[in-house]
């Protein structure tokens, strides 16, 4: 309802326009180098890097597998709604169209051009999101947890203000993405639940603080025990859930 009310879009140009003033070279360079580094190959980069890292450097395949799949849930989340919605971007309103008449809101020209048409919520921003919460999860039994928290929230405020300041998305635009990634977040960890366990028993993963017992069931005597299948008290992106096979 608020994306579709003229007094609210116009409330928001103004924010945008009001950033026009701020333009130098410095921050165009960092906002164009912000629009690159989150953008569709960027964000994948990024999130095949940390996810690689995870698994060969730190030697946690199950952490590595929670954070990449909770990651994608988050930034799917807001993928989807951008479709859904179908705001247009912000477009500046030329003289010829103002002399005309045009119903459009006058916003700074953009200093970069964006291929989607669509504008909420901020895909950049809720990559961002994605990203740096669900490393932070991945990460959060490291001394570093907190660090991470702070630098990956800080960083995706950045991207959120080089949106607005490029010109391609509105304010609410980007705050949208915070709550919408996270909701792809959470369901991204009850995903995570169920399929890292499943890669890790097909592909024999091991980790620090991750067993293999075999699963406790109601069998007749002398019926094999079912194989070993990967159950921990630590699972590696979510919060732990309670092994309801030990009795």
């Amino acid at each position: 309802m608020l994306v579709v009310t003229p007094e609210v879009g116009a409330r928001e140009a103004q924010v945008i326009e009001g950033l026009q003033i701020l333009r130098t070279g410095a921050l165009d360079a960092l906002a164009l180098t912000l629009h690159h580094v989150f953008s569709t190959p960027g964000a994948l980069a990024v999130l095949a890097a940390l996810t690689a890292w995870l698994a060969v450097r730190r030697r946690r395949p199950w952490d590595a597998a929670g954070f990449a799949v909770t990651a994608l849930c988050g930034w799917i989340a807001v993928a989807m709604l951008k479709v859904v919605v179908g705001r247009p971007r912000p477009e500046p309103l030329l003289p010829a169209d103002a002399a005309a008449g045009a119903e459009a809101v006058p916003v700074a020209e953009p200093l970069v051009v964006v291929e989607g048409l669509t504008s909420f919520p901020s895909g950049h921003t809720g990559a961002a999101v994605a990203i740096a919460a669900a490393f932070c999860l991945a990460m959060r039994r490291s001394g570093r947890a907190p660090v991470l928290l702070v630098a990956g929230l800080g960083t995706a405020a950045v991207v959120a203000w080089s949106r607005l300041y490029l010109g391609v998305h509105y304010p609410l635009d980007v705050l949208a993405s915070f709550p919408v990634a996270w909701a792809g977040l959470a369901v991204g960890c009850g995903l995570a639940n169920i399929l890292v366990p499943a890669l890790a028993y097909g592909y024999g993963w091991q980790q620090e603080g991750v067993e293999q017992v075999a699963e406790q069931s109601e069998q007749p005597a002398g019926t094999p025990a079912e194989p070993a299948h990967p159950r921990t008290d630590r699972v590696p992106v979510v919060a732990r859930r309670e092994d309801r096979s030990a009795a």
